[in-house]
């Protein structure tokens, strides 16, 4: 016993933890391998069922798919050792390096009769294997059928993996994560915000609006050069995204924070510090989050951020009556009645960390897609006269001939944004063409895709929708990479009428973007506090030129302006910009 001690004990302690952390990663690789070989082989099970997927693509008419291939003496369209990876990288073949992954999708079903050749119409759902970047078979879907049996017809649960990433962020405690583990937890919150969210709510809100677009526009009008002349470049995006991120605060909690004017503050800051850690469950984001830094990341900043809200959360579980006006003011009201008195003893522990959850989710996912799309419809817009003087045109009969006074009208009759129909339209019809955002779903043992009468199996798989690939098909948008607001004015039967369930970008069903109506709102009032009074220009050429960018440009589809990066994206370079202010005619 003794001498068994003392060899031990002249064993080094660093020689020990090596040795356990060798056999742990050695155990981890080869479980990690285990699963990965079951995907390769779930995949191949798939094709001997006929079931149309990448592995039935036309190799022969891809010859760069095939190179890939050859690079890995696997001629088969599904590697084994690769899986679908050598296919999605030909198909990346000529993208910028920064480019967003959406567009390789994109490729994909816009050229299905190349990748597709024995089908007669776009397969309504791809299987690709992707592992290890994603840990299960991943279902695109790219009809609106399948669209809406997944989320309308047979909602599916949300998939886990977005409780995953968003754990840095939310602590997995918010909206979206309670849909991956508990839909009755997810029905009762979701029925407790929906008031703050209402259509009702927010048109009581638009002061709240006004305040904040109006300091952007004051700031961009700021920006333009003296007597009509263009001013100094600036991104628009960094803007934006200050104006969104104030407006949610408001709205949410009645946080004013002043980002616009004085940002960032230690909010705003702090939730920056961990988007970049909101990432897909993969085995390199796996490992990174056994690292002290994350965790040390995580730490201090969520530290920061519930010292921030918890005192506002407080002041929330106290408003009574009429004062009950921000989504948790509303959503305390519905949970407690009209009962609670002036103590907020009703906040549990457990009760604030869901609030703050709550609200860090609104914060994190109402800001980034709302100032992207802010950018986006700015960046369409400017590039068409005649959708322009139509906007100028509309917001000149229904909020008078003079812009400045469109906010006083609108504080009177705030109602009237509802009359703006053609900007509305302009609004989704940007989002059309650059909607943000997709659902990944879990596929079920119960839930089989049905189209045309033949069954698409679910299980096992991660399910994702892609609305920018289902709002460019030509079968159901004509003229699909035309900019049309007109789409969403024409009445049902006329050629140009949106198809059933075919615009997603908010996603349908039980578990629909619940933030859908201030985005909107948000970006209308953008367009009226800016086209009659600005002239934007996108000038890339001239950000290079600043920057000493040398090199050929890079373009997507012909435009400069393309998104960049992961999940979310943004516009290139946060979209470099001047501005010019306009005569406005006596």
């Amino acid at each position: 016993m003794d001498t068994t001690y003392t060899r031990l004990k002249d064993v080094p302690i660093r020689a020990l933890t090596g040795t356990f952390v060798i056999l742990f990663l050695v155990s981890w690789l080869a479980r990690s391998l285990h699963h990965g070989i079951a995907i390769r082989r779930k995949i191949r099970g798939l094709s001997s069922q006929n079931i149309v997927s990448i592995p039935f693509m036309s190799m022969e008419s891809n010859e760069k798919a095939v190179q890939e291939l050859n690079c890995f003496q696997d001629t088969s369209p599904h590697s084994l050792l690769l899986g679908h990876l050598p296919i999605l990288k030909a198909l990346g073949q000529g993208l910028p390096k920064d480019a967003h992954p959406g567009y390789i999708s994109e490729r994909l079903v816009a050229e299905w009769k190349t990748y597709f050749p024995a089908e007669d119409h776009c397969p309504p759902v791809i299987y690709l294997d992707l592992w290890p970047f994603f840990p299960q078979p991943i279902i695109y879907v790219t009809s609106a059928e399948a669209c809406y049996q997944l989320t309308q017809g047979n909602p599916q649960p949300r998939h886990p993996m977005f409780r995953w990433a968003l754990t840095p962020a939310t602590e997995g405690k918010d909206l979206i994560s309670m849909a991956c583990t508990s839909m009755s937890t997810h029905k009762l919150w979701r029925s407790l915000l929906n008031p703050g969210f209402s259509s009702r709510n927010l048109i009581a809100s638009m002061p709240v609006l006004l305040d904040e677009v109006l300091i952007f526009s004051n700031m961009l009008r700021e920006s333009a050069g003296q007597d009509g002349k263009w001013g100094d470049m600036f991104t628009v995006y960094d803007k934006t995204i200050r104006l969104t991120f104030d407006v949610i605060a408001r709205v949410a909690l009645g946080l004013r924070l002043h980002e616009q004017t004085s940002g960032p503050g230690p909010l705003f800051q702090s939730l920056s510090n961990v988007i970049p850690l909101v990432k897909m469950d993969t085995l390199w984001n796996r490992a990174e989050r056994l690292l002290p830094k994350y965790r040390k990341t995580v730490s201090v900043n969520s530290k920061i951020m519930r010292d921030t809200l918890l005192p506002q959360i407080e002041k929330s579980a106290v408003v009574k009556g009429e004062d009950a006006d921000t989504i948790i003011d509303l959503a305390l009201k519905d949970l407690y009645g009209q009962s609670h008195d002036a103590k907020s003893t009703s906040l549990t522990p457990d009760l604030i960390d869901i609030i703050i959850s709550q609200i860090k989710f609104f914060l994190f996912a109402g800001h980034n897609t709302t100032a992207q799309t802010i950018c986006w419809t700015l960046y369409e817009v400017n590039k068409y006269d005649n959708v322009k003087e139509a906007l100028r045109a509309e917001h000149a009969e229904i909020l008078g001939a003079d812009p400045r006074l469109a906010a006083d009208v609108l504080r009177s009759h705030p109602y009237k944004i509802k009359e703006l129909r053609y900007t509305t339209a302009v609004v989704k019809e940007t989002l059309r063409l650059h909607a943000l955002s997709e659902t990944f779903r879990q596929g079920t043992v119960g839930f089989n895709f049905t189209i045309d009468g033949k069954d698409f199996p679910t299980e096992g798989c991660m399910i994702q929708t892609n609305p920018v690939v289902l709002h460019l098909r030509e079968d159901l948008w004509p003229r699909p990479l035309e900019f049309l607001p007109e789409r969403f004015m024409v009445p049902d039967g006329h050629p140009l009428h949106p198809a059933k369930n075919a615009w997603r970008p908010f996603e349908m069903g039980s578990m629909r973007c619940i933030g859908e109506e201030l985005a909107m709102m948000e970006i209308v009032l953008c367009l009226v506090f800016t086209v009659r009074e600005m002239d934007f220009d996108f000038d890339w050429a001239g950000w290079d030129k600043l920057h000493n960018r040398s090199g050929e440009p890079e373009y997507v589809n012909g435009q400069r302006g393309y998104r960049c990066g992961d999940g979310v994206g943004h516009i290139k370079d946060d979209l470099p910009c001047r501005v010019r202010q306009r005569k406005i005619p006596a």
